[in-house]
């Protein structure tokens, strides 16, 4: 008897109200822990999806930057040096000029197309590409100054840098002059320098050139170029319709809508940052491609990001739930056990779960509805069935529709996600205070431990 009646002490000092809002604070610190492991399910599902990209790239073509045409000229320089002994020995460097354009044009049209990895979806591009180029007689005899060179001028190419080659759709050839010259593999340039193809001219002396290509590239997210000329044009077009630009130079004039976009770049020498010559390949490999700029293939409805960027709420939007069933049953007859609030949050955080795993097959809007359509009914018959009112449970319905709702419109809203986010806050601090602002919340705690 005795120990009955510790226990039933207990029990009405659980039921404090005080005590009882300590207790909802402690499950929803805890409820981080299946949220973690949430993030975790995630995480893996995100590598995932990276490797299917990776996968289709491997096979397609992956992020493309596209750089020249350049024109590279051996030579070789002659050095004598001295032994200790006094002995004079003559070494041979070999070494390749870079030269780049005085204009450079480049167009590019991308059709977008989609890949499939099981489940994951990648967008991919088949772009055709025009490029052409001027070199000037008087800048290519000036690499003549170099010291002690000799120009090997039949052994002269043009080279055009791609990232990754195996991308290109077809055979490609080049007009130099007019006339037609096949390329053929590698840069020209150094082993570990950047890939691409060359063609070479087989000229006698420096020479006004004129070089046409045009070719078709595969690739997978992105798409760029490298302004090489002392002034560069360049325009990409696409039916893609949500691009995003990036890049050492932002486009000068753009074009969005439903049905694609256009977009086109004026590089000026003067803003590119390097000059119209390298003496080695080698010192031109690290910084042709370091002011490339182009666009990605953005693709707005990333269900990934936008389930990490629930979870970022997740916690705060238990909180309230709770506060909810807290001041429903505030106002209520009815007392709630702290498992029935464990059993409430478990359904909140169930929504995360059936979020992310929804969204791989049916996108996330739908996931979205399928998900908190559920999670709400759910939580809703419990209240009806723990409160005994469908008053109280309707009103509950009512505040956990308007939370998920409000909850869509911060993951579309980031700009204004912390303003929404504090107003929200700050909006249930209000009608909590206002719903029970009569409570005399020492009677009633007399009332439930009498």
């Amino acid at each position: 008897m005795a120990n009955d009646g510790v226990l039933s002490a207990a029990s009405r000092v659980f039921r404090s109200p005080g005590l009882k809002f300590v207790l909802i604070a402690v499950l929803t610190v805890l409820m981080a822990v299946p949220l973690f492991f949430i993030q975790l399910a995630l995480a893996d599902r995100e590598e995932r999806a990276a490797g299917a990209v990776q996968d289709v790239a491997a096979g397609w073509g992956g992020p493309q930057v596209v750089a020249g045409p350049v024109l590279l000229v051996p030579y070789t320089v002659q050095t004598e040096t001295t032994t200790p002994l006094g002995a004079a020995t003559q070494t041979v460097e070999r070494h390749v000029a870079v030269v780049l354009p005085e204009n450079l044009g480049i167009k590019a049209y991308a059709s977008e197309q989609t890949r499939w990895r099981g489940i994951f979806s990648v967008p991919v591009y088949r772009a055709a590409l025009d490029l052409h180029a001027t070199f000037d007689k008087a800048a290519l005899a000036r690499i003549a100054a170099i010291s002690g060179a000799v120009l090997h001028w039949n052994e002269a190419t043009i080279s055009v840098l791609v990232t990754d080659p195996h991308g290109l759709a077809d055979s490609v050839a080049m007009t130099a002059n007019g006339r037609t010259i096949a390329f053929q593999p590698g840069s020209g340039m150094e082993e570990d320098g950047p890939a691409g193809i060359q063609a070479p001219l087989n000229l006698t002396a420096p020479a006004d050139l004129t070089i046409d290509t045009h070719f078709a590239l595969r690739g997978a997210r992105e798409l760029s170029f490298a302004p090489l000329g002392r002034r560069t044009t360049a325009s990409v077009q696409s039916t893609w319709a949500s691009p995003s630009f990036f890049g050492a130079f932002l486009p000068t004039e753009r074009k969005l809508g439903k049905d694609g976009f256009t977009a086109s770049w004026v590089v000026p020498y003067l803003a590119r940052g390097f000059g119209q010559s390298f003496p080695t390949a080698e010192k031109a490999g690290g910084v042709l491609l370091s002011a490339a700029s182009g666009v990605k293939f953005y693709q707005p409805v990333d269900h990934y990001q936008l389930v990490e960027r629930s979870l970022k709420y997740a916690i705060m939007f238990i909180a309230l739930a709770f506060l909810i069933f807290f001041v429903m049953e505030t106002v209520s007859p009815r007392r709630l056990h702290a498992i029935q609030y464990a059993l409430v949050g478990a359904a909140q955080v169930l929504f995360y779960l059936l979020l992310l795993s929804f969204c791989e097959h049916i996108g996330f809007l739908p996931a979205y509805l399928v998900a908190s359509a559920a999670t709400i009914a759910l939580t809703s018959a419990y209240a009806l069935s723990a409160l005994a009112s469908k008053a109280r449970a309707a009103v509950l319905c009512v505040n956990l529709t308007g939370l998920y709702v409000l909850l869509y419109v911060i993951l579309n809203a980031e700009d204004y996600a912390l303003l929404i986010g504090s107003s929200l806050l700050f909006a249930a601090l209000a009608a909590t205070m206002y719903v029970t602002r009569r409570i005399d919340w020492y009677r009633r705690a007399e009332v439930q431990t009498a």
